[in-house]
């Protein structure tokens, strides 16, 4: 096509292969590997207890909000966040926003009853088609990725609130995704090499990872895998436990350049500000140096294990097999992902025509969604999210106001 601006292919790659590309200014502390070494901690959770609400007094203190808007899952994380809150703070006005993919939500119903326990306003949204207006939420974060559902969960907070609350953090530092935990630890063992346990990491990855990666590139991309290990070598490269390598890999990856990089550039287009319990300074500091072996216990594969002693204390349920913010992708491909990438992601893409995505990938992997393998589908609505990108920035073809379907 002969586009005359540049684009650095890391940033593509990094993208498309692990969902984010390191940031230059950290949102987070930066943590290395000594912050992640275990201590002995006596009376962990009500010393957890009692950092959690210290550094939401702070956040009160120093923001003086006298009406919140709460994200509310009915996960552990969201729900503590809420019990928290309106312990330390019984008169706020609190407002709850949950969302579902469905009508009836269990998870939703869930929230609803656990909002109307902690005395707080309850709304829900309900996302069908959170892909139709990818333009304007790509325009705002900048980057082709997948996960900005969380625009409208910021819009819907906005009408009651300059402040929404979150759990982000409550997965990465307290070993929430038990769903790749076991799975990994089958993978590697202590005499594995670093690359081989990065290898074993990314296999874990069961919403992104496909065998055949390297062939979704073009020649443009110029794609390595060593270039991928190179980028988490220092998280498996040191003297930590298996498990708590993954944390740290964790805590830098999805967490840091992810979810916050572009959760903050929502709230920014929104004019509110995020915060979350959890990713407190101190929190943070304090959950590092939990042994993994009080966070996750690999005989039940349950994770934040004392999240969820603190949150039995004060008597509230939380099913385990609750799904959180994350949409229900086979669905969606059978009603609109399959259209979207069938309109979008054709021998006429420009990112197939400039040679950043071969299209003989393209057609396997649409053949393999189809089959309903999650891994495809998320792979190719991600690639979706870099046309649209593309076109946004590069070619300028289209604005952020046009709709997909």
């Amino acid at each position: 096509m002969g586009n005359t601006k540049e684009i650095d292919p890391k940033f593509i790659k990094n993208i498309l292969t692990l969902r984010y590309n390191p940031q230059p200014h950290k949102l987070l502390p930066d943590l290395d590997s000594n912050d992640f070494t275990p201590n002995k901690i006596e009376n962990l959770n009500t010393n957890l207890e009692t950092c959690i609400k210290n550094g939401i007094i702070h956040f009160v203190e120093n923001e003086k909000p006298n009406r919140i808007a709460l994200a509310l899952s009915g996960g552990v994380d969201s729900i503590l966040a809420l019990v928290f809150f309106r312990e330390l703070f019984p008169e706020m006005k609190i407002s709850c926003v949950s969302f579902g993919f469905s009508d009836n939500d269990i998870d939703v119903e869930q929230a609803k009853e656990i909002a109307r326990q902690n005395n707080a306003d309850f709304e829900s949204v309900h996302l069908e088609n959170f892909y139709n207006n990818l333009p304007k939420q790509i325009s705002i974060i900048k980057e082709p990725k997948i996960n900005y559902y969380w625009y409208f969960v910021a819009e819907k907070a906005k009408k009651y609130s300059n402040f929404i609350i979150t759990g982000d953090g409550g997965d990465e530092l307290f070993g929430g995704y038990v769903f790749r935990y076991k799975k990994y630890l089958d993978l590697v063992n202590t005499q594995s090499s670093w690359k081989d346990k990065i290898i074993g990491y990314l296999n874990c990855h069961n919403r992104d990872w496909v065998d055949d990666q390297d062939k979704m590139f073009g020649w443009k991309a110029n794609f390595s895998w060593d270039e991928i290990y190179e980028l988490l070598r220092k998280y498996f490269d040191n003297p930590l436990g298996l498990l708590d390598q993954v944390f740290l890999a964790d805590y830098h990856g999805k967490l840091m350049n992810d979810w916050i990089t572009s959760y903050s550039r929502i709230y920014s287009h929104f004019d509110i500000k995020g915060f979350s319990p959890f990713l407190d300074s101190e929190v943070i500091k304090f959950a590092s140096h939990i042994p993994s072996s009080k966070k996750y216990d690999i005989e039940k594969n349950l994770g934040k294990i004392p999240l969820r002693e603190i949150i039995d204390q004060k008597g509230f349920y939380v099913d385990l097999n609750k799904r959180g913010f994350s949409p229900d992708w086979l669905k969606f491909w059978n009603s609109y992902g399959k259209q979207i990438v069938s309109q979008y992601l054709s021998p006429d893409a420009i990112i197939v025509k400039d040679q950043w995505i071969n299209y003989k990938w393209i057609q396997s992997a649409v053949i393999k969604a189809n089959d309903q393998d999650i891994r495809y589908i998320n792979k190719l609505l991600h690639v979706t999210s870099f046309e649209i990108w593309y076109k946004l920035f590069i070619t300028q073809e289209i604005s952020e106001n046009d709709t997909l379907i």
